[in-house]
């Protein structure tokens, strides 16, 4: 088996990620593959693209775009990636901030339905998302690890993108990456965000606009292509197909994006699962 990390920094502009303010997911870029342009679905707001990651359909088709259990009697008309990998004995395991009351119970049915094997609610902030996931990932040999850090997003909207708080949240985040930098030594490490913001209003992210759709994208690890930009329009949609990929799972026919197949040297199947 082998294993995928996948960071997804909620919220985290592309033209933020710059080596001043985040040197760590710059260098990331850098040295492997980042695409030129990458964008998320509409609407572009966190419910809907954390659906589509998790599903590989866009929102149109997973119809699932509020906070709320009403996406559960959808999921028996998708394949969340989650569910394809268990079918193959491999795990998912993923790691958030702290959650709490109405959140938590929402999150903890949602990952159920979906297939996750095992929700971890850690402290609030990057650094301490990132030491627990670190933490996790030391038992966590093989599978996929998805960590979640909403430190951006959280200051985009209380003070608006781009805004003195935004741009720490943009430098913690950073720092978050950096601690799992090294996970690319012997596992795919793809680092994500779900949306931008601040295009038409500061503090929002919700209405169609470049900025709004543009999201941060970097694959790292083994057998991906060195010192590479991606000319291709991404899609968040893509990542789900890359990943199942990635583990040697087929991608069902379903799934609206596509693999990112040039990202890598070599067919990116580290190893056979069964």
């Amino acid at each position: 088996m082998a294993r995928c990390v996948v960071v997804l920094a909620d919220g985290l502009r592309p033209d933020a990620v710059t080596p001043s303010l985040a040197p760590s997911l710059s260098a990331l870029a850098r040295d492997y593959t980042t695409a030129q342009r990458a964008v998320t679905v509409r609407p572009s707001v966190t419910v809907a693209a954390l659906a589509s990651l998790a599903t590989g359909v866009a929102p149109a088709t997973h119809g699932l775009v509020e906070p709320g259990l009403g996406f559960l009697g959808r999921l028996a008309s998708v394949r969340p990636v989650a569910r394809e990998l268990v079918r193959h004995r491999i795990p998912t395991l993923v790691v958030s901030a702290a959650l709490t009351g109405g959140a938590r119970r929402v999150a903890w049915a949602l990952a159920a339905c979906a297939g996750v094997s095992r929700l971890v609610a850690s402290r609030t902030g990057a650094r301490a998302i990132a030491r627990s996931a670190l933490e996790q990932l030391s038992r966590f040999p093989d599978g996929l690890a998805v960590v979640y850090l909403p430190d951006c997003d959280r200051a985009g909207h209380t003070h608006g993108w781009m805004s003195p708080p935004y741009l720490y949240a943009v430098r913690e985040v950073d720092t978050a990456v950096g601690l799992l930098a090294d996970v690319a030594e012997d596992s795919l490490l793809v680092v994500v965000s779900d949306h931008g913001g601040g295009g038409v209003s500061p503090r929002d992210h919700d209405m169609p606009h470049p900025l709004n759709d543009e999201i941060a994208f970097v694959l790292a690890g083994p057998g991906v292509t060195r010192h590479h930009v991606l000319a291709r329009l991404v899609s968040i949609l893509d990542v789900p197909p890359t990943l199942l990929h990635w583990f040697g799972v087929d991608v069902p026919e379903s799934y609206e994006g596509r693999v990112i197949a040039e990202a890598f040297q070599r067919r990116a199947v580290p190893a056979a699962v069964g």
